[in-house]
């Protein structure tokens, strides 16, 4: 299993204005209803890629852990073939039946948003996404997610260490608790300190996931912070969706038993995860 951490020049810096925070759409709901905070932006398609090493633990649901490396970094060129919330998908030469990305957010995002949780009190809750491909059986092949550092709004860190858990469920809202999912999966990310301004995390998988008919697959980040509790992990959105409910969830805790919340159904969020799955139909 190799985990691939891609340092990008972020999106969000195109221009000095580029980053701005939306009186409107800045929710400072109470944490006590994990509420988390966000920041809008105006981004374009421009990214400019780099190429990084690293190691990464990886635990899985029976105890045991490997040691998983990877120096062959790469950012998408933008013609990858894409299953969005619509079910559209795209074909390629990769797998019995093409390999596509499944995602609930345009592969362009028009007006991008910054999602962080609001500290101390929401430290290490989870930012899931559920995603659900056009077809069955699918095998899903790696996981990505992009988080913002210090190029976004606010106290961003893409640097540090965190966790990534993975559901397979049957419905679209995260379980409790990960045991009580059909398969689960944990991945221990290590820091990249050299990705200050944002990352792409690639997971790639080395047995796949496969999903049958009416199963789908939660992504789950952790918002971890730092030791001061002063910045954290921030994940890319996209608002161009308008906010679909039953896609993105909030844990409402940094530990099991989770109390997920519907971002766009019960927080009134207008944007959804940019979190994505690759795979293919065999």
């Amino acid at each position: 299993m190799n985990i691939r951490m891609i340092p990008l020049l972020s999106l969000l810096a195109a221009s000095s204005a580029a980053c701005t925070t939306s009186g409107d759409d800045d929710t400072g709901a109470d944490s006590s209803t994990g509420g988390a905070s966000t920041t809008a932006s105006t981004t374009d398609s421009t990214t400019m890629s780099t190429t990084a090493s690293t190691t990464a633990s990886t635990t899985a649901t029976d105890g045991t852990t490997t040691d998983a490396s990877d120096t062959d970094a790469s950012t998408s060129n933008g013609s990858d073939p894409t299953t969005g919330a619509d079910g559209s998908s795209g074909t390629d030469t990769t797998g019995g039946g093409g390999e596509v990305e499944v995602r609930n957010t345009p592969e362009t995002c028009n007006m991008g948003e910054v999602v962080s949780p609001i500290l101390p009190d929401e430290a290490s809750h989870m930012a899931a996404t559920t995603l659900t491909p056009a077809s069955y059986p699918f095998e899903v092949t790696s996981l990505v997610y992009d988080l913002i550092g210090t190029a976004g709004a606010g106290a961003c860190d893409s640097t540090m260490a965190h966790r990534v858990e993975v559901y397979v469920i049957e419905g679209s809202e995260p379980p409790a608790d990960p045991a009580d999912a059909v398969a689960n999966e944990m991945f221990a990310i290590e820091a990249d300190e050299a990705a200050t301004e944002e990352r792409t995390v690639v997971i790639d998988l080395d047995t796949p996931i496969t999903l049958t008919e009416g199963q789908a697959l939660v992504i789950a980040v952790e918002m971890a912070g730092n030791d001061d509790l002063s910045a954290s992990i921030c994940v890319r959105a996209c608002r161009d969706t308008g906010g679909v409910a039953d896609l993105d969830w909030w844990s409402n805790a940094a530990e099991v038993p989770y109390a997920w919340a519907d971002m766009v159904g019960d927080f009134g969020f207008i944007s959804n995860f940019n979190h994505r799955m690759m795979g293919h139909t065999p």
